[in-house]
Parts: structure tokens; sequence; C-alpha cells
């Protein structure tokens, strides 16, 4: 799945855009997750992408990945991280409590891509 990316800030945006990144969401634990919210940064600019459409969430079964590739505004060849929120289905229709999951800084480039490991 491609899916564009168009972001505004109230100040500038410092850095070109990096395009065509996979992020690849990989669930380690054993249960069902729900992942609520993706954010990056490199220190000057943070941004929410929304990529999770109109649910506002991804489900990943336990042992599963899921990836988007995305253009990633304002972060093009900078060092920036991922921040992940996400919760484990408790049962039923019931989720625990959100957890947050970070990434080792890293360089964003064109065409590259990261594992984000939900193992917690």
């Amino acid at each position: 799945m491609v899916l564009g990316l168009g972001l505004g800030t109230a100040g500038t945006v410092s850095a070109a855009t990096c395009e065509d990144f996979k992020i690849t969401f990989k669930n380690a634990t054993n249960d069902e997750l729900k992942v609520k919210k993706f954010e990056y940064e490199d220190g000057n600019y943070k941004a929410e992408t929304g990529m999770f459409g109109a649910d506002g969430f991804q489900k990943i079964e336990h042992g599963k990945s899921i990836y988007f590739t995305r253009n990633l505004g304002g972060i093009g060849g900078e060092t920036t991280q991922f921040k992940v929120t996400y919760q484990h289905r408790s049962g039923g229709t019931v989720w625990g409590d959100d957890m947050v999951e970070y990434t080792d800084p890293f360089k964003c480039t064109d065409n590259g891509a990261k594992t984000v490991t939900l193992d917690r």
C-alpha cells in the first residue's frame, strides 16, 4: 500500500521529503495488538501521519507484521526516530493500556526501510 503524506506546520518545514520509505510493524508478542499512533521526529520537527485510515488504528495478529510505504515530510536525509503507540487485546473487545515503543535513531533516506518491533 503506498500512501502520500501532506503535512503542514505553523512554522517552516526544514528538510526534504524522505520518499518511498517502508515502515514495518512487527508484533513479537503473544497477543493481538492495536497500533494507534505513528510519529517521527528529528529534534525540530514532529509529525503524526494518521496512516491508519478512518478507523484510526491497525490491528496486528500475534507473530505477524504489516507494512506501509510512505513519503515522510521534513526528514529526508536527516536523523529521525519512530514512536509507536499501541495496545494489547485483553479479551473480547477490551484493550489494555497504551504502550509506547521507540526505534533507535537512524538516518531517513529515500527507498529506505525500518522495522518497529512491538515486543512488550
